[in-house]
């Protein structure tokens, strides 16, 4: 209450979840003078959630089948927003608790402090190191495969002739200094898609004999929940988009068109993929293009270097992280030498395991599982006593779910990567 008078405050929890305030102000109903509209929430959610995780969806359709990837990629769609709406929904309980901060700013690990104290927050901690850290991993194996081409020398050659340069970069302490960034990789990641489509279309049509694609493959499930765990996991970026708007109160509204606009990008890129180069189709999309068009070169090039330029973006997080976990912060030397640490830390993990299918679906698995499916529906529970039976039965099963396919998709991408040729894989 920004008047600072006291209200009595009764928290009425709709079958929605929804929680509805008697008596009291709330946050998220008022127009503040500064922040993010409708239009412009909606282009920061964009920004958020589609990545690079999406130029690995081709390969999940290959592995899953046509037929059964869509399926797949439509109830990821949905049980992603349902808890991307609850970590939401729980946050705005919380407000009308007064339990959130200035303006009631809430971030992910208050939330997870506040259900499980220091236990949820540390494995909130880990679970965004190892997701900062695994998404640059990735980074690194797409831009060494991709120059392979270009440059013709090994992957190898790539990351050691890369590795000064990444330095440098992590050294750079002011975030701000890599602002535009996001801005060029996003246009590269449009041209890169808008390049597969043409190329597709183009050179190598999709059939209209639906029998000479695979339909069902069972087998790759574990494959796909990584990667599509990957693809529509930023469960803590959403917070943030959603304290940024000038009227909260709209928010979920903006994330659901959001949702449906996303989704249908995936399935057009990822299933149309997959018809343009069937069974061929390369964990690495690009390789399904060849290397003799210089317009192809160009583009594989321009998100190399997009993605080199975030990658600093993307490590920042985990550094502050760990600096503040070993109170690091106060000497450049440590501070320094932590950097420098996980750059190498990075780049012998993209040397050891050089297969982008792999490094998303085990970061989506492993690190996004738990964030995306685990804590948004125990802390929903924890918050939002009066949900009826049905709904507190579902959200149980969809931890309960999480907990077992992050653990079994896990353990699957790790026996492929030992024995490529075990019948899990």
């Amino acid at each position: 209450n920004q008047s600072g008078a006291k209200h009595e405050t009764r928290v009425i929890m709709t079958s929605y979840g929804a929680a509805d305030a008697v008596g009291s102000d709330s946050y998220d109903s008022v127009t503040r003078p500064h922040g993010n509209t409708w239009w412009e929430t909606l282009s920061t959610i964009f920004k958020g959630i589609v990545g690079s995780g999406i130029l690995a969806l081709p390969v999940a359709f290959k592995e899953t089948g046509l037929a059964l990837g869509t399926l797949c990629l439509l109830a990821f769609a949905v049980v992603s927003l349902y808890t991307h709406r609850i970590i939401i929904l729980t946050i705005q309980a919380l407000r009308k608790k007064n339990m959130g901060g200035e303006d009631g700013r809430i971030e992910y690990q208050d939330l997870s402090r506040f259900t499980f104290g220091w236990v949820g927050e540390a494995i909130s901690a880990f679970s965004m190191i190892t997701t900062q850290l695994g998404g640059c991993v990735s980074f690194l194996v797409f831009i060494a495969e991709n120059m392979t081409d270009v440059a013709g020398v090994s992957p190898f050659h790539v990351m050691i002739s890369m590795f000064p340069i990444l330095t440098i970069m992590a050294l750079i302490k002011d975030g701000s200094m890599f602002a535009g960034t996001s801005h060029l990789g996003n246009l590269a990641l449009i041209l890169a898609i808008s390049t597969v489509f043409w190329y597709g279309f183009s050179y190598s049509p999709p059939s209209t004999d639906m029998s000479t694609y695979t339909q069902f493959r069972p087998h790759g499930l574990p494959i796909f929940f990584g990667i599509g765990v990957y693809t529509f996991s930023a469960h803590c970026e959403v917070v943030f988009i959603e304290q940024s708007m000038k009227k909260r109160s709209e928010f979920l509204s903006v994330l659901s068109a959001a949702f449906i606009g996303i989704t249908a990008l995936y399935l057009a890129f990822g299933a149309l993929c997959y018809m343009f180069f069937g069974d061929s189709t390369s964990e690495i999309i690009f390789e399904n293009l060849g290397t003799t068009s210089n317009f192809v070169l160009f583009v594989k090039v321009c998100i190399c270097v997009a993605l080199l330029v975030q990658y600093p973006i993307v490590l920042l997080p985990a550094t502050t992280t760990i600096e503040d976990l070993l109170k690091a912060k106060g000497s450049l030397v440590w501070s320094n030498a932590i950097r420098i640490l996980l750059v190498a830390f990075t780049v012998f993990l993209a040397i050891a395991i050089p297969s982008f299918e792999v490094v998303t679906s085990f970061v989506g698995a492993f690190s996004n599982g738990v964030v995306a499916f685990v804590l948004p529906p125990l802390c929903y529970l924890a918050h939002a006593p009066n949900l009826g039976s049905t709904e507190r039965c579902f959200n149980y099963g969809l931890a309960v779910f999480g907990v077992v396919a992050s653990v079994y998709s896990s353990i699957v991408v790790i026996a492929c990567v030992f024995n490529p040729t075990a019948s899990v894989c």
